[in-house]
Order: C-alpha cells, then sequence, then structure tokens
C-alpha cells in the first residue's frame, strides 16, 4: 500500500553524521509546512537537501492553525484574486496528493437580513467560478427554516437565512509531518530539534550554518550551496543572524482558537459566526472537541506558545454565545484547551492585522541567504515551487549541473495519500484485518495517517497487546506510538501526544489519561530512565494545563511552561 520511512532517533543520529560530513544543493532552516513544503519540492527535482528544525517538525505556527485547506473566498473582500485563484486551485491539489488531510465540509454562513444575503451570494457566485468549484459543492442559498434545519441550535431571532458553501478540513500537524517524510523518502537529510546558531560564511557569501543539538549530541556545521531561511515567525530572527544591522520586515500577529465539549454546541458542519467586532470567526466540530477561532491582533513578542488571554477567549464564546441558542451559555468552565499562533505577515504601513496581506514573499540579501515570510497553509506547494525555482536558478548561476527531476509536485502523492480518495473503504479494510479493535480507532487513524495507517494494523496484528488502548476513554495504542517514534522521528512526548497523534488538541482530557503509560512505552523504545520518564510526563502536564488556563492581558513571554522554552 505504502512505502513506510525510516525517521527514528537512529536515523536522526545518522543524519547528524551527514549533515556534519557532506555539502548540499540547498540547506532549509525552518521544519515548518513552508519548510517541509520547499524540502519536498528540492527533493522531487533531484538535488541534495537537508532541512532543520529548532524544536519539532510543526511545532510553531504550522500547528495552530485554524486547520482549513481554504478556498480563499474571504479574500475575494480584499480584492486579491490572485491569492483566490491560487488557494482554490491549490486545495483541489492537496485532496489529490493527500486525501485523509484534505476533507470536504459543509460551511453555513447565518445571515440576519436580505442585503446580506444579496451580497453574500453574488461573492459565492463569483468564488465557484473563479475556483473551479465542482457542482456537488457549489454554495447554494437556504431559507431560515433550512439553515434550522442543518443546524438546529442556531439562534431563530435575527436569523434571514443561511449560504452554505464547502471548506477542507485538514490537520495542519500531520500535513506538515507528511510532507517532511516525504522528502526523506525522497532522499532529504532531515532533523528536528536541532538549532540554527550562526551562518558559515565564506567570500562575504553564506555557505552554511552551525547548528546546536537540542538532545545533547553536540555542535555541528552544515555546509549548502543555497541555504533557505524558511523559520516563519523567526524569520528575522534567522535573517539578523546574517543581517545584523537591518530592520525587521515582518509584522506578527496572533490568531487565538478556543476548544470546548462538542456536545455543548452539537454542530454537523462548520458555522461561521460574527464576532462583537463584526469578524467572522469559525466553530469547528472535530469530534469531542469544537474549536472556536480566531482572533487576529498584534503580538510583538517572538515566543514557542503566545499566551492566550482571557479577553481573547471571551471574544471567542461571545461569538459563540451570540449565534447558537444553547441551555446555558458558554464560559469558562467549558474552555477544554486554548492555543495560539504567530502569522509571520510582511509589515505593510497603515494596515490594521486583518488587512495584511497573507501573500508570500521571498528576500534575498547580500551574502545570499534566502528568505520566506508570509504565505497560507493552503498554497504550501506553490510557495515551495517558486523557493525552488529560486534556488536552481541560484546553482546554475554558481556553476551546478542540475539533476533530472523525479516527479512533478502536484503529481506525486504526499506520504500517507496512497489509499485513493475511498477514505471509508479503506477502513473496512484495515478494521478485517485486526476485528478486535474498535472501529472509531480504526477511523482516527486512518484520518491522522492516511495510507500509513497500514504500519500501525501490521504492529497490531503481530503483537495484538499492542492494539490495546492505554485507557478506557481513549483509543491511544502502544503500536501507533511505536509509529510515531520509528517512522515520525518523535523523541519527546510532546512531540506524540501534541503534534502527531493530536490528543492535545482533541482529546477532553487532553491526553493527560495517558500520559504516563505513553512516556512508558516511549522510555522502552528510546531508552529512558526512569528519571527521563517522569520529567517528559511532568513536562508535559505543565503544557496541558498551561493551556487549559488562559492569563491576564499583558503576558509576557517568559510566562511560557518551560517544556516549550526547552
Amino acid at each position: 500500500m505504502t512505502s513506510t520511512v525510516d525517521l527514528s532517533i537512529h536515523t536522526r543520529r545518522r543524519n547528524l553524521q551527514r549533515l556534519a560530513g557532506e555539502v548540499f544543493d540547498v540547506l532549509i532552516i525552518g521544519g515548518g509546512i513552508t519548510g517541509a513544503g520547499i524540502a519536498r519540492d528540492a527533493a522531487l527535482r533531484g538535488l541534495r537537501v537537508a532541512l532543520v528544525e529548532r524544536r519539532d517538525f510543526a511545532a510553531g505556527t504550522s500547528s495552530r492553525s485554524s486547520k482549513l485547506i481554504h478556498g480563499g473566498l474571504r479574500y475575494l473582500q480584499q480584492g486579491d484574486v490572485g491569492l483566490v485563484r491560487e488557494a482554490a486551485t491549490e486545495r483541489y491539489v492537496v485532496r489529490r496528493l493527500a486525501p485523509h488531510l484534505a476533507q470536504p465540509v459543509p460551511m453555513l454562513f447565518p445571515l440576519a437580513n436580505r442585503r446580506e444575503y444579496a451580497k453574500l451570494s453574488v461573492g459565492m457566485w463569483t468564488f465557484d467560478r473563479l475556483a473551479g468549484v465542482a457542482d456537488k459543492e457549489r454554495h447554494r442559498l437556504v431559507t431560515a427554516e433550512e439553515a434550522l434545519d442543518i443546524e438546529p441550535r442556531l439562534l431563530r431571532k435575527d436569523l434571514y437565512g443561511a449560504a452554505l458553501h464547502y471548506e477542507y478540513v485538514t490537520d495542519d500537524a500531520r500535513l506538515v509531518i507528511e510532507v517532511v517524510k516525504s522528502a526523506a523518502g525522497l532522499g532529504a537529510v532531515v532533523a528536528n530539534h536541532l538549532e540554527v546558531v550562526d551562518f558559515l560564511t565564506q567570500g562575504g557569501k553564506v555557505i552554511g550554518v552551525a547548528a546546536r543539538d537540542g538532545h545533547g549530541e553536540g555542535d555541528i556545521e552544515i555546509r549548502g550551496r543555497v541555504v533557505v531561511n524558511a523559520a516563519g515567525p523567526w524569520v528575522d530572527r534567522v535573517r539578523m543572524l546574517s543581517e545584523r544591522d537591518s530592520k525587521p520586515r515582518l509584522r506578527l500577529t496572533k490568531g487565538v482558537h478556543v476548544g470546548v465539549p462538542s456536545d455543548r454546541i452539537g454542530l454537523s458542519g462548520i458555522v461561521v459566526m460574527n464576532a462583537s467586532d463584526r469578524r467572522g470567526v469559525f466553530a469547528i466540530p472535530r469530534g469531542p472537541v469544537t474549536y472556536l477561532g480566531t482572533t487576529d491582533t498584534e503580538y510583538p513578542e517572538l515566543a514557542d506558545y503566545p499566551q492566550v488571554t482571557w479577553s481573547d477567549v471571551e471574544y471567542l464564546l461571545d461569538a459563540a454565545n451570540r449565534t447558537f441558542d444553547l441551555p446555558t451559555p458558554l464560559g469558562a468552565g467549558d474552555v477544554v484547551n486554548a492555543w495560539a499562533g504567530l502569522r509571520p505577515l510582511l509589515h505593510q504601513e497603515g494596515k490594521k492585522p486583518t488587512e495584511l496581506s497573507r501573500q508570500d514573499e521571498i528576500m534575498v540579501n547580500e551574502a545570499g541567504l534566502v528568505s520566506i515570510a508570509g504565505g497560507k497553509l493552503t498554497t504550501f506547494r506553490r510557495m515551495a515551487e517558486r523557493v525552488t525555482d529560486m534556488v536552481c536558478a541560484r546553482l546554475v548561476e554558481i556553476g551546478q549541473t542540475l539533476p533530472p527531476p523525479v516527479a512533478l509536485s502536484d503529481q506525486h502523492p504526499i506520504s500517507g495519500g496512497e489509499m485513493g480518495g475511498d477514505l471509508a473503504r479503506f477502513e473496512d479494510y484495515l478494521a478485517s484485518r485486526v476485528r478486535e479493535v474498535r472501529r472509531d480507532t480504526i477511523a482516527r487513524l486512518v484520518r491522522l495517517y492516511g495510507s500509513n495507517a497500514t504500519a500501525i494494523v501490521d504492529t497490531m496484528e503481530r503483537d495484538p497487546a499492542r492494539a490495546r488502548p492505554y485507557s478506557h476513554d481513549s483509543s491511544l495504542t502502544p503500536a501507533e506510538v511505536e509509529y510515531n517514534v520509528k517512522h515520525e522521528m518523535a523523541t519527546t512526548l510532546q512531540d506524540v501526544l501534541e503534534r502527531r497523534t493530536r490528543l492535545l488538541l482533541w482529546d477532553l482530557g487532553c491526553g493527560s489519561s495517558v500520559a504516563d503509560r505513553a512516556a512508558a512505552t516511549m522510555a522502552e523504545l528510546l531508552g529512558w530512565d526512569e528519571a527521563r520518564r517522569r520529567r517528559e510526563v511532568v513536562e508535559y502536564e505543565k503544557l496541558v494545563e498551561y493551556m487549559r488556563t488562559p492569563a491576564g492581558d499583558g503576558v509576557s513571554a517568559d510566562d511560557e511552561p518551560h517544556a516549550a522554552r526547552a
């Protein structure tokens, strides 16, 4: 069904040796969706590729989005037709390459009057044609009664009607990890928890980086003919290691999401809510958790875990209480978790955060460092193409002969995307192999790992003990954790529970009930002693508490949990 990439702790140690001993065509700094996409694209073109990430793959903004492969409908309001067309086209490409990570979900826009009804109808008609939307996914307008049939919890007061549209739901961190695995499968040398601390230069040109290993393996120097800075919100900080007297180019804005129990709202699909400032925000059901988001406010400090304040939470809860007819209003006691990401947007004088363009921009300094900022999750593949085009041009300039390409990036499946588009049929196949495993466990595996779920089921078949969930209220099994460690370079408990299995976000207990036993499995696989195992659990619980406890306004990055800064 699919080839399994070996990305274990042993692979990582070998990769550190290779990073220190080889010269790469392109060295990429940053393991979010942008860096991962560039690594995959460059590897598909036959280049020798290295990718390093300061923390873990997808540890920053790329795991904190609204988890939507946006068609770009809202950018019509800003007149950015080019971005709309690119985003709309790319969402179909992502669905084709990784169908488990781009699922169409109905999105309902409640409307208060005839004028809103007519205005949105024109916008959606335009979008459908710009985007080439398939007939079955084209928008339609519904009456108030029809809207209430679709989402009975909508407030009837002031409901004139609604528009029904489709967006694609993804899992952002899983998408990043699968793209990294795709790059590695094509020969890219990747390593997480490896921080760039300086640049190597020769004749005034960047020729590599000095990097510090977060797991104590020592400092190394890595050389690349072209170095690409794809560090997301940290682009300026990395760039200033090369341009020490330059000014920041980014303007960081914070996007907050709040998780609440799904049964408190009871949605069948996505609903667009009007916040108190008339911004559109989402309510998106995700199993037992429905998340509300997002905000868009200035955030001048760099932070691994940007602070969520009570005013952020109240803003989103208020939007839900304005939209839904609930037995009791949502309040602080309903918050399962809250998280925030930083958008690395390019500064535009005189514009509010919500008005800043989401377009990407490539910058090249006198030392030859290529930096990319801005952009969207949806358009990561096109961004990667543009950067790799520039990398190839620079390689030719310095006399390198380009190898023949392996495949086109819009045709080669992303890791996990090789089961075809019929996920239910694939679930049936896997369920027939391990009949003692709950169907909801199999469904979850398929939606997280796609065709790679086969490797997890293989382990379950060989050792039925590893198919048993850690607890009655969780579907996490030792077989899944083993896959994360052996094939996804998970080296900490946070790597597993936050970014690979996603329990931190989509479990009502944020994964706390299984943390201790998952850490025991990791200790067995990674050779941790008891002190290390306990430390991993303690640090994870600190993170859970941090995400469950929004703070007052004016909180600084120094208030982040220790685990986030380590």
